[in-house]
């Protein structure tokens, strides 16, 4: 059929859910190197999420049909960073696979991110995280997807950062 869009359903999955095989085939994605210099490889958050408390983080994988497309860790503290309040929870190294990126996927999966915090944490009242002024793409999602700027732009590991939240 000529003209048919596809929209595909993103689903959240903890990794410890996952068979060793899509925990492999997770860790195998990857971003561009620009994106990878703002949220690290695939490997790198799997590497996080296997050696953190995880009464304190949980690792989403993102699937598309039972395909892993990407995958965030969420940190509660102590394992959140020091400006992250006590009653919210910080999202870190959110990433789609450079296949699956541009239609609409990172949203979706951002979404699910949200409903899972709000599930397995139903005390935290906000969504933090940190974004590289000039990482455009995450800063259109995040906002696009009704985060807030949090304060004033702060000085992170590779440029200037802006503090983004959502209420719960």
């Amino acid at each position: 059929m000529t003209g048919a869009v596809r929209s595909y359903a993103v689903t959240a999955v903890a990794f410890e859910a996952l068979a060793a095989r899509d925990l492999a085939a997770l860790g195998a994605l990857s971003v561009t190197p620009d994106q990878e210099e703002f949220g690290g490889s695939f490997d790198a958050s799997l590497a996080d999420w296997r050696t953190s408390d995880p009464r304190c983080l949980l690792g989403l994988a993102f699937l598309r049909d039972d395909t892993p497309i990407g995958l965030v860790l969420l940190k509660r503290p102590p394992l959140s960073p020091d400006w992250v309040a006590r009653d919210a929870v910080s999202l870190h190294g959110f990433k789609i696979a450079t296949p699956y990126q541009g239609g609409g996927l990172g949203r979706k999966a951002l979404k699910c991110a949200v409903e899972t915090v709000s599930r397995h944490w139903p005390d935290a009242r906000r969504l933090c995280l940190a974004v590289d002024a000039g990482n455009a793409a995450a800063l259109a999602l995040y906002r696009g997807s009704g985060m807030q700027d949090s304060g004033a732009a702060h000085q992170g590991r590779i440029g200037v950062e802006y503090r983004l939240s959502l209420t719960l």
